[in-house]
C-alpha cells in the first residue's frame, strides 16, 4: 500500500476566494468547525489559510476572543506545531495564516499504514509533548487535540489549530449549549467546565494511546461515539491500554488519571521519553519520525565508539539513547541542484547544534574534559582531537538523531593553532554501507598553511576535486568553515565559505555511489608526528530549500 505523502489538495471552486491579502489560493485542504483551509502561496511559499466562517467574523464577541487567542499563538514556539505566521483580525473574511504542513493527519496515517511501534511511536509521542510544552509555556490551552490535529510532516509529528480553540469553544457552548471538544479525548474536568494545561496531557494519552496500539490501533483508550458516552467511561472505567508498548503503557497511564493534579507536565513527559534530564528546545531539534513509503521504521542508536581503522569513515558518535531514536522521511532524489551564492546561503531550519558546553551531548569520548584529551571534550565549551600516530585521520560524526537532508549547510568554528600541518574541516558522507569499500564522502577542508579544497573519498580512494586555493587574511585560530553540501540526481554540489567569502565550489557529476543516509561531522588529517591538535567549536546541521 503507498503512503500519501501529502494531504489530498481540492481544485477551488467558484465559491472559493482566489486571493487573501498577499497570498494567492491554489487549493482547498478541508473545512471544519470554524471554516475552510485553503492551500495558498505567499511571499515565503506554501502556506495554509484557515478562513473562519462569515456568521462568526460578524460577530463582535468571537471576535474579541479569536483576536486575543490569535495573538497569543503568534507567540508559540516553531517546536512540533505549525506556527501561526500572520492573520486578518479586523475585517471579513477573518484568516488565519499556518506554516503549511505537508503530511498526512496522524488519524489517516495509522487508518491506512497501521500503528507506529518502537522507536517511531516514542518519537511520536515525545514530538506530541514537545508541542505541547510550546504551546502551554505561551499560556494557552489546546483543548482539542487528536488524531486530526497530529500532522505527520517530513520534519516529524506537527500539532496544528491550537490558539483558536478556546474562541471557537465559547461560541459553540454558547449557540448550542454543546461544549468544544471530540468524544475519546476529553478530560473528565472539562465536562464541568475545568480547563487547564492537564486537559491537554489526557488528550496527549489517548492520542499516544489510539496511534500506537497494536490491537486497537487509531481507538482512543476511551473511544466514545458521543458526548454521553465518553463521560460516562472518564468516569468509570479503566482506559484500554492493552496494545501499548510497555515503555508508553504506563507514561500513557498517568496521563490518563483523573485527577488532574497526578497528570505529568508536558515538560515532564519530554524528560521522561528522552531518557534525560533534557531541555524541550533541546530535545525538539533532534526528533524526527520515520516513515518510508507507508511503513515505520525506527533507527537504532548509533554505534558505540570504536577507533578508525587508517582513512576509514566510520561514525564514532555515542547515541543519546532509545528515548530520543528517530527518523525521517527519506526524501526523494531532488532532480537538480541550485546554484550557490557568493555568500553562504540562508538555512530554513537548523536541525542540530552543539557548543560542548555539555560534556554529555553523544560526542565520542576518549577520556575525562581536558584541553589535552586525546579526542573529545574540553571542559571548557570546545571538542577537541589530537594527530593519533595509528591514524592519520581522526572522524567525529555528528550525534544527530535524525535523517538529515539531501541539502545542508555544515558550520563549525576552528582552531588550528596547535596544528602544524594536515588538512582539517567537515565531512559530508552518504556511505551506503558499514563495508569500506562503500565508503562515500567529501572533506571540505583547510589547512593551517592557509589553503583550501574539497575532496572525494570513495572506498580508499581519496581525489582532489579542486585546486588548493590560497585563503588571502588567514587566521588559523580564529576559522568560521562553512560548506554546503546538495546532493541531487547522481551529482553533488559543494561549495565552502571561510567567514562569508567563498573559496571554493565544485559539482561532482560522478556521484552514483553517494547513495546512503546523510551524516555529517569534522575531522582532522596530520602526518609524521607533527603533533597537531585542533579545536572544534559551534557546529551546526541546517536545513536549505
Amino acid at each position: 500500500m503507498t503512503s500519501q505523502a501529502a494531504p489530498t489538495v481540492i481544485p477551488i471552486s467558484d465559491q472559493d476566494p482566489r486571493e487573501l491579502g498577499q497570498y494567492r489560493v491554489v487549493g482547498r485542504l478541508g473545512a471544519g468547525g470554524m471554516g475552510s483551509v485553503y492551500l495558498a502561496e505567499g511571499p515565503t511559499g506554501l502556506v495554509a489559510i484557515k478562513v473562519i466562517k462569515p456568521h462568526l467574523a460578524h460577530d463582535p464577541e468571537f471576535l474579541r476572543r479569536f483576536q486575543r487567542e490569535v495573538a497569543a499563538a503568534r507567540k508559540v514556539s516553531r517546536w512540533c506545531t505549525a506556527p501561526v505566521l500572520d492573520a486578518q483580525l479586523d475585517s471579513a473574511p477573518l484568516w488565519l495564516v499556518t506554516e503549511y504542513v505537508p503530511g498526512l493527519d496522524l488519524g489517516r496515517y495509522v487508518e491506512t499504514h497501521g500503528p507506529l511501534t518502537g522507536a517511531a511511536g516514542e518519537s511520536l509521542a515525545v514530538g506530541i509533548a514537545v508541542a505541547l510544552a510550546a504551546i502551554h509555556q505561551a499560556g494557552i490551552v489546546h483543548r482539542d487535540l487528536k488524531p486530526a490535529n497530529v500532522l505527520l510532516s517530513p520534519l516529524g509529528p506537527r500539532v496544528i489549530d491550537f490558539g483558536i480553540s478556546r474562541a471557537l469553544d465559547t461560541e459553540q457552548t454558547t449557540r448550542t449549549g454543546q461544549m468544544m471538544g471530540t468524544p475519546g479525548y476529553m478530560a473528565p474536568e472539562l465536562f464541568s467546565g475545568q480547563v487547564s494545561p492537564a486537559a491537554d496531557i489526557f488528550a496527549w494519552g489517548c492520542v499516544v494511546g489510539a496511534a500506537t496500539s497494536t490491537t486497537t490501533p487509531g481507538r482512543s483508550p476511551y473511544t466514545a461515539d458521543n458526548m454521553m458516552s465518553a463521560f460516562h467511561r472518564v468516569m468509570q472505567e479503566e482506559p484500554d491500554l492493552a496494545g501499548v508498548e510497555p515503555r508508553l503503557r504506563e507514561l500513557v497511564r498517568a496521563a490518563l488519571s483523573r485527577d488532574p493534579a497526578s497528570r505529568p507536565t508536558a515538560e515532564q513527559l519530554v524528560a521522561e521519553l528522552s531518557g534525560q534530564d533534557a531541555k524541550v528546545a533541546e530535545v525538539a531539534r533532534t526528533l524526527r519520525l520515520g516513515m518510508v513509503q507507508g511503513e515505520t521504521v525506527a533507527l537504532p542508536p548509533a554505534p558505540a565508539a570504536a577507533a578508525p581503522p587508517r582513512r576509514r569513515l566510520r561514525d564514532l558518535a555515542i547515541g543519546l539513547g532509545a528515548g530520543l531514536a528517530a527518523a525521517g522521511l527519506v526524501a526523494a532524489a531532488i532532480a537538480g541542484v541550485r546554484a550557490l551564492p557568493p555568500s553562504p546561503p540562508e538555512s530554513t531550519e537548523t536541525l542540530y547544534e552543539d557548543d560542548f558546553g555539555d560534556a554529555g551531548s553523544g560526542w565520542n569520548n576518549s577520556g575525562s574534559p581536558s584541553p589535552t584529551t586525546a579526542r573529545g571534550y574540553t571542559g571548557d565549551g570546545r571538542y577537541t582531537m589530537a594527530e593519533d600516530s595509528s591514524n592519520d585521520v581522526q572522524w567525529a560524526t555528528a550525534p544527530a538523531n535524525a535523517i538529515l537532508p539531501d541539502q545542508a549547510l555544515v558550520s563549525v568554528k576552528m582552531d588550528l593553532g596547535q596544528s602544524k600541518e594536515g588538512w582539517h574541516g567537515v565531512f559530508c558522507e552518504y556511505s551506503k554501507t558499514g563495508d569500506r569499500k562503500d565508503d562515500f564522502a567529501y572533506l571540505l577542508e583547510v589547512s593551517p598553511a592557509g589553503f583550501a579544497k574539497i575532496v572525494r573519498v570513495a572506498g580508499s580512494e581519496w581525489s582532489d576535486l579542486t585546486p588548493d586555493v590560497r585563503l588571502a587574511g588567514f587566521n588559523k585560530k580564529d576559522i568560521r568553515l562553512r560548506a554546503e553540501c546538495a546532493r541531487g540526481t547522481g551529482e553533488v554540489r559543494l561549495a565552502l565559505w571561510l567567514g562569508d567569502t567563498r573559496v571554493a565550489e565544485v559539482v561532482d557529476h560522478d556521484a552514483k555511489a553517494a547513495a546512503g543516509r546523510p551524516k555529517f561531522g569534522f575531522y582532522m588529517e596530520a602526518r609524521d608526528d607533527s603533533g597537531s591538535r585542533v579545536y572544534y567549536d559551534d557546529f551546526t546541521i541546517s536545513r536549505l530549500p
